[in-house]
């Protein structure tokens, strides 16, 4: 896992190199006036304790220091004129960047999808968040780590000039700073990484569930949907705690040390203007001196937090670029294996329990279900017959070996008939043609051979007639009937039941069973979970499921 770790750190660290080569020219510049701001600043701050040394300790004029007041409004003038040609640059690369980022993106796409692989709707996400946490890298970070070394080198060679002391105070603690940054910020970037594909995970799990929202409903797996999101979720409320722990604890340490070195940097200057020590110079030290010096101790320390803002979009821009600089690979969460076609038959499962907690799970005995036949699975209640029905559709974690026809998976060739049919809020057709379309040539035939003939003929506007939701406005054997319309008519080569004939007059219940068998013996694949006797006596194979042994 953590080669997998290293290689992916790797990838995204070429990445982010690739795309700041592209943005060269305006990070220098951006670069050379971040220079420029610092020389401004320490001109500025020296005006400004000269002002102070002249007016207060000398009782100079104020309207008579002309050349001290150009230079403050000329000093003034070139620190926000300096800082917003560097922002603008900044911007320029980062919007540069972003364009290449977005173009790289889009032609992965193109490759993918000439080469027959499909994209995924949730990957559309990754033209937003991702690329957008790439923005704070190179309107920060970029052009702050080489002005993290710079700019203090300049105020400290200022320091150095007026009192060697206080040089030497910031000169030491300078260096603490990064070092117990880097100790706190170990692994920050994975974390970042981590919160990266999580957030990326979570859209595509959302994305996913939205647009499979009639089929979810139609298969009857509302909990295991329910169930994904809310696993995703807590995998990235965890994600972006850990990446907030971090944040926090390196800006503390940051601000705890530089808060030391300042204060330190005030003792000294305030016991030696106070004339409470006179050794090491501080003696020497006069209003303007003091005063510069302790103006200059923060502004030492601006890069440094500044950095320590950007250093976290930079792990946040690895992260992403994790995901925008390969294509990253996903896999299932259900255990077992599934293999690409059976060795007995159409279906088989060997050594197969599902697992409804880690301490509790339900065996099953080793089936083969040959193609185009009626297997009945049956059992005592609560023996764990519709819990096989949501393991063979893939809504149940299970072990052991679960064999399904290769392309009967792949094409999704598989429709439910659930014990509790979902209908929408629409008319009898558009129920009907959930699976697909069909004509209502097509649609009246097989609602004869389900005894549903009269009902079209009952209600005014026939198959237009508007249902409400659950299928309100028909009786619960109708319901199941229309359903069932909706299976036969899908052509799917394999119908999973769950208590087909279950709560039915016998009238329908027998119309149900009648069908059931007639598509078994035109080639499809029929396997009901049922109590029903007269069901299983018709069937080709049947299922026991015992209760006694069944629970482990």
């Amino acid at each position: 896992m953590s080669v997998k770790l290293s290689q992916e750190l790797k990838a995204a660290s070429l990445y982010l190199k690739e795309l700041a080569a592209d943005v060269k020219r305006p990070i220098q510049r951006a670069f050379l006036f971040g220079l420029l701001k610092t020389m401004a600043i320490i001109a500025q701050l020296g005006c400004i304790a000269a002002l102070a040394q002249s007016v207060l300790a000398e009782n100079q004029p104020l309207l008579s220091l002309h050349a001290t007041g150009i230079g403050l409004i000329l000093s003034t003038l070139i620190r926000v004129s300096a800082a917003y040609w560097q922002q603008s640059f900044l911007q320029q690369a980062t919007l540069q960047a972003t364009q290449t980022a977005r173009k790289r993106l889009l032609e992965r796409w193109q490759w993918q999808t000439t080469q027959g692989t499909p994209i995924s709707a949730a990957d559309g996400a990754l033209q937003l968040e991702p690329i957008e946490a790439l923005k704070s890298y190179f309107n920060r970070y970029l052009v702050q780590q080489y002005l993290v070394i710079f700019s203090p080198v300049l105020i400290l060679l200022t320091c150095f000039y007026i009192n060697p002391v206080v040089g030497v105070l910031l000169l030491l603690s300078g260096p603490v700073i990064p070092l117990f940054m880097a100790l706190v910020g170990i692994g920050a970037e994975r974390l970042s990484q981590k919160h990266a594909q999580q957030t990326h995970a979570l859209s595509r799990v959302f994305t996913d569930k939205l647009r499979n929202l009639a089929t979810i409903q139609l298969f009857g797996a509302d909990d295991a949907a329910l169930s994904d999101v809310a696993k995703a979720g807590e995998e990235y409320r965890q994600a972006t705690m850990s990446t907030l722990k971090i944040a926090f604890l390196s800006s503390a340490v940051l601000e705890f040390f530089s808060s030391v070195a300042i204060a330190g940097v005030a003792l000294y200057v305030g016991f030696g203007l106070l004339g409470y020590i006179e050794w090491l110079g501080a003696d020497e030290l006069t209003l303007f001196s003091g005063l510069f010096l302790l103006l200059l101790a923060p502004e030492y320390f601006a890069p440094l937090r500044q950095f320590a803002q950007s250093y976290h979009d930079r792990a946040a821009a690895i992260g992403a670029a994790s995901l925008l600089s390969e294509r990253q690979e996903h896999t299932g969460s259900m255990q077992g294996t599934k293999g690409e076609s059976c060795s007995n038959g159409f279906i088989s499962w060997q050594n197969l329990s599902a697992i409804l907690t880690p301490e509790l799970r339900i065996s099953y005995p080793d089936t083969d279900i040959n193609e185009g036949t009626l297997t009945v699975i049956s059992g005592p209640s609560g023996s764990g017959k519709s819990t096989l029905i949501r393991v063979l559709l893939g809504q149940m974690p299970y072990s052991g070996a679960l064999k399904l026809n290769r392309i009967l998976v792949k094409n999704g060739d598989i429709a439910y008939f659930a014990q509790q049919p979902f209908l929408t809020a629409s008319s009898i057709r558009n129920n009907v043609n959930l699976y697909d379309k069909h004509s209502d040539t097509e649609i009246i035939k097989t609602f004869r051979q389900l005894n549903l003939g009269g009902l079209l003929e009952q209600l005014p506007q026939g198959l237009d007639s508007q249902l409400g939701e659950k299928g309100v406005g028909l009786s619960g054997g109708e319901r199941r009937r229309v359903a069932f319309a909706r299976c036969i008519l899908s052509g799917r080569r394999l119908i999973i039941a769950d208590e087909p004939t279950e709560n039915l007059d016998d009238e329908s219940a027998d119309t149900i069973r009648k069908n059931l068998k007639r598509l078994s013996k035109s080639g499809v694949t029929v396997i009901a979970a049922s109590h029903d006797p007269k069901l299983k006596q018709i069937s080709d194979q049947s299922v026991l499921i015992d209760n006694s042994r069944g629970r482990s």
